[in-house]
């Protein structure tokens, strides 16, 4: 028995090592970081010259590049969560008439980053930053990678497409609901709410390279900071006049548009949109940990160690009956 334990046992622990190493490794953390404390988190400019980015932000807004805003207001309804400052430029902020609630700083990443404002704006609103204001190369390859991450994520709930509609039908033991939608329209959709938990969340992959979200997102309200529209390969993401109740990661999409936003945006840059609103709901989105599958190797290998010891078991012989005492 001694022989048959010293030869078997380490190869089972190292399946069971293996096996349980594998699932922890692959876990996936859905955790915004830096961009949960803005309504948007973007990584070039926000809007153009004589363009507006926005026009009504709740929050706050960041931008890698150069910040455009006329006609706007900022930062008034920021909530629990939100970044200090409401305007963060690694370049230049550009600003018009309008209303900021809160301060600015720029020339965050460009040490050569300038401010135009109005002369009303009280003295010390606006202020040079640099790098230690906030890491945007950082965020940009944290965010990247995690859009890229949750793309791969096993879908565990279903999309039936009918007359132009979406509905999402979510797994109602599910801690996290994930749903992959290969269109480049996200038309009409709609939550199944009896297929899901009340507390779960959901993440929508949406894998084309262009995407238009249009007409209704029903059902979306009370899970908004627990959605995320993941649009890892979007080279462009628009709205065209619709509400969304969520967070969207689109790392490398121009983003443009117009409609409303309850949640955070992650985009490469902002174009005019017209009547916009971007909103902020508490901090962006609710971090959550999705637990690995394991690979279908990693329960070979588990078999393969289970099936060595039965045979190794066959092999070992009886131990003789021990002599009686006399």
């Amino acid at each position: 028995m001694k022989l048959f334990s010293t030869r078997t046992l380490p190869l089972i622990s190292a399946a069971l090592f293996a096996f349980s190493f594998s699932a922890s490794a692959q876990a996936t953390v859905i955790d915004l970081g830096v961009a949960n404390g803005y309504s948007a988190f973007i990584f070039g400019n926000i809007g153009s010259s004589g363009s507006s980015g926005f026009t009504s932000v709740g929050g706050s807004l960041a931008a890698g590049g150069n910040i455009y805003l006329d006609s706007y207001s900022v930062g008034t309804n920021k909530k629990a969560g939100s970044a200090a400052n409401t305007l963060v430029a690694g370049n230049s902020l550009n600003i018009g008439n309008g209303t900021i609630s809160g301060t600015g700083v720029y020339g965050v990443s460009n040490a050569n980053g300038t401010v135009t404002a109005p002369s009303w704006y009280p003295t010390g609103t606006f202020s040079k930053g640099n790098a230690s204001t906030l890491d945007f190369a950082g965020a940009k390859q944290q965010l990247t990678t995690l859009s890229g991450d949750v793309a791969k994520l096993q879908s565990n709930g279903t999309v039936v497409s009918q007359y132009g509609n979406m509905t999402l039908v979510g797994n109602v033991n599910a801690d996290v609901n994930i749903f992959n939608i290969d269109a480049s329209n996200l038309h009409n959709l709609t939550l199944d709410l009896s297929s899901l938990k009340s507390t779960a969340s959901i993440i929508i992959n949406g894998t084309a390279t262009n995407i238009t979200m249009s007409g209704g997102f029903d059902n979306f309200g009370s899970f908004a900071d627990r959605t995320l529209f993941n649009f890892s390969n979007a080279t462009t993401t628009n709205l065209n006049n619709v509400g969304i109740n969520g967070s969207i990661l689109a790392p490398n999409a121009a983003f443009s548009g117009s409609g409303s936003m309850n949640g955070t945006l992650v985009a490469n840059s902002v174009s005019s949109i017209n009547y916009g609103h971007v909103s902020m709901n508490g901090s962006g989105f609710n971090t959550v940990n999705v637990s690995a599958v394991p690979e279908p190797g990693t329960y070979a290998m588990l078999l393969a160690g289970l099936g060595l010891l039965a045979f190794m078991r066959r092999r070992t012989p009886a131990r003789a009956p021990q002599a009686a005492m006399a």
